[in-house]
């Protein structure tokens, strides 16, 4: 870590690490709890994502609207999302509001009111977020994918959850499940910019010191690769969506820096092999892209793409084709070094303001225990080597996919025959 970055463990285990950015004016907050879908229970399924809604409905003494006036008075804003395997929430203020927000986020996620009135209110808002992801085509293939790639596993549930288990869902459930796991070994408190490290630790303290513990949720080892197969979803729509997806790497693998450039090689970026010639050279999609994801036992790879109902064959040859090449073919020097470039730059870029610089010091700590430098990062990919690249290529996508198709019954039952 550089010396603008300080961390200190308190007794209970709360891990609490901030970066000073020299000449900023703001301050970006930020609460990771190691906690996300897979520690759920099938009948909880989206607890947690219905936790991450309700926090920001208040404390006993302080309502949804004060929150929400708070912050919206000094001009900043405070959000949060849900994961698989962590729960985020953070605020951007300028940095004079710095001990207001500190103040009025770690209330929020220590004493939420819970409200039997406010969960009846969101579990409306949640069934609504569900209904626009099952009517979206892009959502449907991957949530299909998903569901195959890690099939009986909670990594294949829709972290939203489903409209089943957000019906049933009360306010003991959701007051439960805070209680048993928003606890401070599961808790990486984060700020950036004009901060004092310090003054953080003093309102984390004043928060969370009083807290024991806990326990840290135990995880299912992920199941075996799954049998390469074709999944199709009906719905009503003009394109067909195709979505590949394979088993990759765990996000702390050695592996994952040649990975993440073989996906900007592959179809990460405008210059990527599946963009230049799924939509310049072929003209087959206007959206195509690869990505991956990792978790903690496992990871994902996958590649998306649209295209009319008429072409739909023409496409799927094509995304085959141009990932069969890239396993068996591997990829050159000249890409390497595009690629490489490429991320080292959009790294950099990203990391210009408070906020970006917030989220990466929660996200290393919670998910790999450690905040690597941007110098070790940048060093671990100038590192990477063509033959480190084909290998993993060879080792993740010289496997079969498995294959989540959207689109109408029609282009569905003619994707069959052909």
């Amino acid at each position: 870590m550089s010396d603008l970055v300080q961390k200190t463990v308190l007794d209970n285990g709360l891990r609490i690490v901030t970066e000073r950015i020299l000449g900023s004016r703001s301050a970006a907050i930020g609460a990771w709890f190691a906690v996300g879908s897979r520690d759920e229970t099938p009948e909880r399924s989206g607890v947690s994502h219905f936790l991450e809604h309700l926090l920001f409905k208040g404390t006993e003494e302080r309502s949804s609207r004060s929150v929400a006036e708070a912050i919206d008075g000094v001009g900043g804003d405070m959000n949060a999302f849900t994961s698989r395997e962590y729960t985020a929430f953070y605020a951007r203020v300028p940095a004079t509001a710095f001990d207001m927000a500190t103040d009025l986020l770690f209330d929020v996620l220590r004493r939420p009111a819970l409200r039997a009135s406010d969960v009846d209110a969101e579990r409306m808002v949640i069934n609504e977020e569900l209904v626009a992801a099952f009517d979206t085509p892009d959502d449907v293939v991957h949530i299909a994918l998903y569901d195959s790639l890690f099939s009986g596993h909670a990594l294949a549930r829709e972290v939203l959850g489903d409209p089943e288990t957000i019906s049933a869902m009360s306010s003991e459930d959701i007051g439960t499940f805070h209680r048993e796991w928003y606890r401070p070994v599961n808790l990486v408190l984060s700020a950036a910019g004009d901060v004092e490290h310090d003054r953080f630790v003093e309102f984390a303290a004043k928060h969370f010191g009083d807290l024991d513990a806990g326990e840290q949720p135990r995880r299912a080892q992920s199941p075996g690769v799954p049998a390469p197969g074709a999944i199709g979803t009906t719905l009503a729509v003009e394109q067909l969506h195709v979505a590949l997806g394979w088993r990759s790497v765990p996000h702390s693998d050695p592996r994952r820096f040649a990975l993440a450039l073989a996906n900007q090689i592959l179809g990460g970026s405008p210059s990527s092999r599946l963009f230049q010639t799924v939509r310049e050279d072929q003209g087959l999609a206007y959206t195509v892209f690869s990505q991956t994801s990792g978790y903690c036992d496992a990871g994902s790879a996958t590649v998306y793409a649209a295209t009319s109902a008429a072409r739909g064959a023409e496409l799927l040859a094509a995304l085959n084709e141009g990932v069969s090449t890239f396993a068996t073919d591997g990829v050159t020097e000249h890409e390497l070094d595009l690629a490489r470039s490429g991320l080292e730059g959009a790294v950099v870029l990203g990391l210009e303001d408070s906020g970006s610089r917030m989220s990466r010091l929660a996200t290393g700590e919670a998910l790999r225990g450690k905040v690597t430098s941007l110098d070790e990062f940048l060093a671990n990919v100038r590192a990477v080597t063509v033959e480190d690249i084909n290998k993993v290529v060879s080792e993740v996508y010289g496997e079969e996919p498995i294959v989540s198709l959207v689109g109408t019954e029609a282009t569905l039952d003619r994707l069959a025959s052909a």
